[in-house]
């Protein structure tokens, strides 16, 4: 039997490459394979005849930084698990293809074994992934270490997420067999997690040494005392069990990689006996995913709409859609429905409305304003996050265009109408997201500064500025995904399939992308609102209006610049055909 599975993987995998290779006989496939393996080659391969060595001057990161670091770390996995327990509604599914499932369930295969199968396929794509990730890893980390024991702290970090995913799915199938809902189980461990983030937090406001009488001054002071808090107990405690999953990759030398190399492997291991002890039955709900999946990649290569998925719960309308009216405002209506209500135009207002309420509640109390510091600080970097990985989060919204694409072809619009239709809905909601975030740091740096009518004047003046930059910028960032599902469905489409080799390289090559394409459309508009604003300065000598017309001349450029774009999409979404762009069969 054993040798019946490694037939099965061996011809998989073979089928899998021979597919992909065929696709290079397109020459756009061929330059764009070409391109994305000198990307790989000079961003890390290149640098493997370092030997994992750190450059010259590039020194590790202090203990108590790697600490910090490291609390960082083991948050990011305790978030992964809120969603295991709270959020996911997943049945215990086991992701088979249709050859596998025609091979291996009408077979004489224990459960057991079935999931050993899994595992050791999975370790394929978990191994490259860790790899790649290695090499990024010693080229911009600082903690030491080499390209190699990176490897081995993504793998485990890896395949312990893999295994918890798959235990706590098939924890959630036990519990609803034995009438434990899906809200109940979100009713119970959300409410213990609301519990304990209350007292955590009621403890910490007790225990750790409040902020500076003057707020902490500027980023480096706010990050000491972030460092302060975090290693106030018992929150280290808490994040124990992630900081050791998370050890052997932010281990600094050969000596802290070893030492932390043990309760990692001892992690990892109980999570092994946690799946393969669990008697839970799969193969029902296995088959169900194996058949949606195969019939949503029928459709796809057929270039028709995909029919299987559950009907979506009705919801309100987001805004009263008018009879008629320009055709981008209707995908942006469909959109925002899909999204969900949270983004809803009011409910958004009123959530700002609140949030910026608490800000200037802090503002207002000098009691409480050595705490805006530590607000504006963690607003700027939650804007850059937003503003750079929002847009790769989208390409599955992307990709749904493609599902739908049948139905959208029948509109009587013209390419850049469905283009700027379905990026205004993401363009949107970015904007949103950064105009809140340039809000709340605008208010906390005008109630924080020495000359308060001063910094007011020029966090306002500046916070306007870098408002009007943001929608054109996003629409920039969103317009990356729709080329590539544009121009290369056939890479594309392995979004919604299992997570791979393919989606892996996909992830970093639109991670470099998504930064070069940021660059090449900020350099020209830079320069074009750098001469209006330094001329002005010098002529009213008045930064605050200087930043704001060199901002709105910025502005323009990038609005050009995207109305090009979204020119150059319509025109492709004219010609696409998906039936001519996918292979059959």
């Amino acid at each position: 039997m054993i040798d019946a599975l490694l037939y099965l993987q061996w011809t998989s995998l073979h089928n899998a490459v021979r597919a992909r290779l065929q696709r290079l006989r397109r020459p756009r496939y061929l330059v764009a394979t070409l391109v994305g393996a000198a990307y790989f080659y000079f961003f890390f391969f290149r640098h493997l005849i370092f030997r994992g060595v750190p450059p010259p001057g590039r020194m590790p990161m202090p203990a108590a930084d790697a600490f910090f670091v490291g609390l960082i770390v083991a948050l990011m996995l305790a978030g992964r698990l809120v969603y295991a327990w709270i959020i996911s509604a997943e049945r215990a599914a086991l992701a088979f293809t249709p050859a596998e499932v025609a091979f291996l369930f009408p077979a004489p295969i224990s459960r057991r074994r079935l999931v050993h199968f899994k595992l050791v396929k999975s370790q394929l794509r978990i191994l490259f992934s860790a790899v790649l990730l290695g090499l990024l890893s010693n080229r911009f980390n600082l903690l030491g270490g080499n390209s190699w024991s990176h490897a081995v702290g993504w793998w485990i970090v890896f395949s312990t997420l893999e295994l918890h995913g798959i235990a706590a799915s098939f924890t959630r199938e036990r519990l609803l067999d034995l009438g434990f809902n899906p809200w109940r189980r979100r009713l119970w461990f959300g409410g213990a997690l609301v519990l304990l983030a209350v007292g955590l937090g009621w403890w910490l406001l007790r225990t750790a040494p409040p902020p500076p009488a003057a707020g902490p001054a500027g980023p480096a002071a706010v990050f000491a005392y972030a460092r302060l808090v975090a290693a106030t107990p018992p929150l280290p405690w808490l994040l124990a069990p992630f900081r050791w999953v998370a050890g052997p990759l932010l281990a600094g030398d050969a000596l802290t990689f070893l030492r932390t190399l043990g309760p990692a492997l001892l992690i990892l291991g109980l999570h092994y006996v946690w799946v393969i002890r669990a008697e839970v039955s799969f193969e029902e709900a296995s088959l169900e995913l194996s058949r949606r999946r195969a019939e949503r990649i029928a459709a796809v290569r057929a270039g028709k709409s995909w029919k299987g998925e559950r009907p979506a719960r009705r919801r309100g309308d987001p805004f009263r859609l008018r009879p008629a009216g320009p055709a981008p405002v209707a995908f942006l209506w469909k959109n925002f429905i899909s999204t969900g209500p949270w983004f809803y135009p009011r409910n958004w207002l009123l959530f700002s409305v609140a949030v910026l309420a608490v800000v200037g509640w802090l503002a207002a109390r000098p009691a409480s304003r050595p705490w805006l510091p530590i607000v504006q600080y963690t607003a700027l970097p939650i804007g850059v996050w937003a503003l750079l990985f929002i847009p790769m989060l989208m390409r599955r919204q992307v990709h749904l265009l493609i599902e739908r694409l049948d139905v959208i072809k029948t509109h009587p619009l013209r390419g850049w109408q469905v283009v700027l239709g379905e990026m205004l809905g993401p363009v949107v909601l970015i904007t949103a997201i950064e105009w809140l975030l340039l809000a709340v740091t605008a208010v906390a740096a005008g109630a924080t500064g020495s000359h308060l009518p001063r910094v007011a004047w020029m966090a306002g003046f500046g916070g306007v500025g870098i408002s009007l930059l943001v929608p054109p910028v996003a629409g920039l960032m969103i317009a990356i995904p729709f080329a590539a599902t544009l121009y290369f469905p056939g890479w594309m489409a392995s979004v919604n399939q299992p997570r791979g080799m393919e989606t892996m390289g996909q992830r970093l090559i639109f991670s470099g992308a998504f930064l070069l394409t940021l660059t090449a459309a900020l350099l020209p508009a830079a320069l074009a609102g750098l001469g209006p604003c330094l001329l002005l300065e010098w002529l009213t000598d008045t930064w605050a209006v200087a930043l704001l017309v060199g901002a709105i001349t910025a502005g323009v450029v990038l609005a050009a610049e995207l109305a090009a774009v979204v020119w150059w999409l319509g025109r492709r979404y004219d010609q696409f055909d998906l039936s001519l762009e996918l292979p059959q069969g």
